[in-house]
């Protein structure tokens, strides 16, 4: 059998940062990690219209009235039986997963999370986490479990006001980096200024700037933070 070229969203797993602010600026320090890639991933996005009858007409005109936050689910599938690194418990992982669901001790606040693979990112936080447990071992350890991930977006008020402007550059974006791909020339793209790879270094805390890899997925930070 010869040689199997894998796409980046193929060797990315989805990756969740916790962030304790909803800026996203403070990050918790806490990393969760799949074990293997979404089964299935769905977005959902409504926007609220009233109906208003106005005299003399047959049918009562929509008027937009608002849009609610966007909502994903992740479907997962955690499989400790060995077919994905070593054989154990899956236990642990659900447990620092389910642990993003939590408030805050110090803040009260729930986790803002960054959910990312390959192309998807999401902001927001968990508001759900349903649980079916597949397979035991004898001892009654959990080996096997699918995990569907609820999420809310979670903006700012600057972010909202910025949504609402679409040319605005003062939302985050992320960018799937490429083969070859270097920090100053992505700076280039994005901002029209190859010297913004620095605030691009630091909002992504690079230690080294030179050392992307392919599928790396960069948050890029509006260009006002980028001044």
């Amino acid at each position: 059998m010869g040689p199997v070229n894998l796409t980046a969203t193929q060797l990315a797993k989805l990756t969740i940062d916790a962030y304790a602010d909803i800026k996203f600026k403070q990050p918790t320090g806490i990393r969760w990690q799949a074990l293997l890639n979404p089964t299935e991933l769905s977005f959902s996005r409504k926007n609220l219209y009233q109906a208003t009858q106005s005299a003399g007409t047959s049918a009562p005109q929509q008027s937009f009235s608002g849009g609610e936050p966007d909502q994903v689910q992740i479907d997962l599938l955690l499989d400790g039986t060995g077919v994905v690194g070593e054989p154990g418990s899956i236990g642990p992982l659900l447990d620092a997963l389910l642990e993003l669901t939590r408030f805050q001790g110090d803040t009260h606040q729930p986790y803002y999370v960054h959910a990312f693979w390959g192309r998807f990112g999401f902001r927001g936080i968990l508001t759900q986490a349903d649980v079916t447990y597949k397979l035991f071992d004898r001892a009654g350890e959990p080996l096997r479990a699918t995990v569907k991930l609820s999420l809310k977006e979670a903006l700012s008020a600057e972010e909202t006001a910025a949504q609402d402007r679409p040319s605005s550059p003062d939302l985050y974006q992320t960018w799937l980096v490429e083969d070859g791909e270097t920090l100053d020339a992505i700076a280039a793209r994005v901002y029209g200024d190859p010297a913004y790879w620095r605030p691009l270094a630091a909002a992504n805390r690079l230690a080294n700037p030179r050392g992307l890899r392919t599928g790396q997925l960069l948050v890029l930070p509006p260009l006002a933070a980028g001044r």
